[in-house]
């Protein structure tokens, strides 16, 4: 039977759910689900010109909530058609999430006009993931942003995150991820809480990898683990000062092709923030001019199974394909790890910088 399963994730200006949104599409379609993301409503509709400023804020949500009606819909009859038998709907900002612009006397009245009530929204979605805003805690990365349309100073961000708060405190699958990490941390928590809610594992405080030996019998053998997926995906890093590190990215699953921009800031010399941006084959080919030519393009399979419950992922880079590094979801026990019988592991690397991409698309070799 198909499971289809509908995640908002909310919060305030600037608190990740641009880069979530890319990290999830990644990271879901590597564990066997299909993906669709439905981007917010808000910033469609104003970045095609229709605004509060236009219309009224009043009037301006009526005409989001009847966006996100028609698209949440649409997503969901896709979801319900579309093979695989595990589909995730993530909704950048739910229904919920317009009552903090008009307060819950207008936001019932609108709903009025669509036969709703606000009672009956937490029904709709089966997990509330809140991203808290950058303006609580982490006020330097406040305008590292990749959303035009933001307008919100700190103190106005610091409003509507509360507002969110507010509106989704009665939904039963809520979690909060706060700003008491660094940004990177802030993602894999935010992916983890979903993992959870799906019944796929712990929570996971870091990877390990490992170089290992790869031939076609290690390839057939994963390829019967549960959950196995594979990608190709080719990355080209681009032209940085000091303070950034900046590639493309070109990822293509089962005919489907996704396309990102990641950027990593350096806040200090041990902390950063690196965000992804989902784009268009158009965009993606934009940034073609802006190729580091003295870095080579990482090109790569990736294959990715369970095996223990454990997460595995191995890639295997086209400059040479007897090795390959894989990845796994380390638990806090190392004991608890056991690799497949068919795995030789010639060394482990895990937080070794020459194995790192960056670094491979350097010297192109292992």
């Amino acid at each position: 039977m198909k499971s289809i399963k509908r995640i908002v994730f909310t919060g305030g200006p600037c608190s990740g759910k641009t880069t979530f949104t890319s990290r999830a599409q990644q990271v879901f379609a590597e564990r066997g689900y299909r993906v669709i993301i439905d981007h917010e409503s808000a910033t469609d509709l104003i970045s095609g010109g229709i605004s509060p400023a236009t219309l009224g804020m009043y009037e301006f949500q009526k005409y989001c909530i009847s966006l996100q009606l028609k698209k949440e819909e649409i997503c969901y009859r896709a979801a319900q058609e579309m093979s695989g038998d595990r589909v995730l709907i993530f909704i950048d900002r739910g229904i919920l999430d317009d009552m903090a612009y008009v307060g819950m006397d207008d936001f019932r009245n609108i709903l009025e006009e669509f036969d709703m009530v606000p009672e009956e929204i937490n029904d709709r979605y089966d997990m509330v993931v809140h991203l808290v805003t950058s303006a609580k805690g982490k006020e330097e990365a406040y305008n590292y942003s990749t959303n035009s349309a933001r307008y919100e100073t700190v103190e106005q961000a610091r409003v509507m995150d509360d507002l969110a708060l507010d509106a989704w405190k009665d939904h039963p699958n809520r979690v909060i991820i706060g700003n008491e990490t660094d940004f990177e941390v802030k993602m894999i928590n935010a992916v983890q809480s979903v993992l959870q809610y799906l019944g796929e594992g712990k929570p996971v405080e870091r990877f390990n990898k490992y170089l290992i030996d790869v031939n076609d019998d290690v390839i057939r053998k994963m390829m019967a683990e549960d959950n196995y997926s594979t990608s190709h995906i080719v990355q080209h890093y681009l032209l940085s000062n000091d303070d950034y590190e900046r590639r493309i990215r070109r990822r293509e699953k089962d005919g489907d092709v996704l396309y990102s921009y990641s950027q990593a800031h350096y806040l200090s010399t041990n902390e950063r923030i690196k965000t992804d941006q989902v784009l268009t084959e158009r965009q993606y080919r934009d940034y073609f001019p802006e190729i580091d030519p003295k870095l080579n393009i990482l090109d790569k399979e990736r294959h990715s199974f369970i095996y223990n419950d454990v997460f595995y992922k191995l890639d295997i880079f086209d400059f040479d394909r007897s090795k390959g590094i894989l990845s796994i979801d380390s638990p806090a026990d190392e004991n608890e790890v056991k690799m497949p019988e068919y795995i030789h592991v010639i060394k482990d690397v895990t937080g070794d910088v020459n194995y790192k991409n960056y670094y491979l698309a350097k010297s192109q070799k292992y």
